[in-house]
């Protein structure tokens, strides 16, 4: 019996879908680079005090504000966080509850707008 072969090679074929899902796992590893990234300038902003100083204006913005007595409480939160001895404990998130919902939004959309 005498066979045809075709020159084409059909010995390792790519699975249907299989360029599309290569392209969507090099755009996640890209997303992931660039969020490292951004990560990684905050972190330098934060060496260089550049976000400590984005809060301190945050709280300023706060202080401007019918607010400004939760701003007071906050402060007064850090001081007794300190002087007890568990500010090691204490986290953004922790100080932020201290907040009304509103004057809460105010810091963090300030800091949030600011430190991009």
């Amino acid at each position: 019996m005498l066979q045809v072969y075709s020159n084409e090679n059909i010995t390792n074929p790519e699975p249907v879908g299989y360029l599309k899902m290569m392209q969507y796992e090099e755009d996640l590893q890209r997303a992931s680079d660039a969020a490292e990234e951004k990560k990684q300038e905050i972190l330098e902003k934060l060496e260089d005090d550049e976000l400590i100083d984005i809060a301190g204006e945050a709280f300023g913005e706060l202080f401007s504000t019918k607010y400004s007595d939760e701003a007071d409480k906050l402060i007064n939160w850090i001081v007794k966080a300190l002087v007890l001895g568990y500010h090691k404990d204490m986290t953004v998130r922790l100080l932020l509850s201290h907040l009304s919902l509103e004057a809460e939004k105010i810091v963090t959309d300030y800091i949030l707008t600011h430190a991009n």
